[in-house]
């Protein structure tokens, strides 16, 4: 079944800001010529995705490339200037440093607030509870606030949190930048599973090798454009961790 899950088209997005902030209104009237210049960067240039029930994609490109401000305006975390997106699926997503997370909150609270937002209820976010903070490698601090989690814990925690979330669509951003070699097992581990059950995803990064073993496509994003689209070869049942 190739129906489509989750799409957009002609997606354009663009950042602007002046070069040098103003705060006071001294400097509005001391450096009103600096005022006026603005930073303009045109992150999307007219960007069409779509992913198939079942299919797994892969973004690939270089930092500024436009793949994290894609994947927020599919998730619907980001607005874009113009364009439509098609979404038709419950979605779960990873950003990465678990994006959303309250810094004073602890593990136990954050992975709650997480299950409330995805439409959860209490006993299911409770059942879950256990597998995501085994997964995570967390428990010694799970009564800690995350704000005194290393950055690696903090994104372990954020990858465990949207995995064991039971979705249709998974959005996975930086997947292979997640823990140390073991832990990155766990997550290939992991992301077989969830695509031996039918699931669809998105995978953004920026290693084409890791990605053409994980995707059934491949598109490369340059400069806002799709530059290159590629279907990648048949994949092992099992795959190792990538060498990233």
């Amino acid at each position: 079944m190739e129906d489509c899950v989750l799409s957009c088209t002609d997606v354009r997005k663009s950042f602007e800001q002046y070069a040098v902030p103003i705060q006071f209104l001294q400097d509005h009237v001391i450096r009103w010529k600096v005022h006026r210049k603005k930073w303009h960067h045109d992150a999307l240039r007219g960007v069409s995705v779509s992913l198939k029930r079942g299919e797994w994609l892969g973004i690939m490109g270089h930092n500024g490339s436009g793949k994290t401000t894609l994947l927020r305006i599919l998730a619907g975390l980001m607005s874009p200037d113009s364009g439509t997106v098609h979404r038709n699926g419950h979605m779960s997503c990873f950003f990465e440093l678990g994006v959303g997370f309250h810094p004073e909150r602890c593990a136990e609270e954050n992975i709650h607030m997480h299950g409330v937002l995805q439409g959860l209820s209490n006993r299911e976010i409770r059942d879950m509870m256990p597998a995501i903070l085994e997964f995570a490698d967390i428990d010694s601090h799970r009564e800690v606030p995350i704000k005194c989690f290393s950055v690696g814990m903090r994104m372990r925690l954020g990858f465990a949190a949207a995995a064991f979330l039971e979705s249709d669509i998974y959005l996975i951003d930086e997947v292979f930048a997640v823990g140390d070699a073991s832990f990155q097992k766990k997550c290939i581990d992991r992301l077989n599973a969830m695509k031996s059950q039918g699931k669809s995803a998105i995978l953004v990064g920026q290693f084409p090798e890791a990605l053409s073993k994980m995707c059934d496509r491949l598109i490369t994003l340059e400069n806002g454009l799709i530059t290159k689209e590629a279907v990648c070869p048949p994949r092992p049942q099992q795959l190792a961790v990538a060498s990233v």
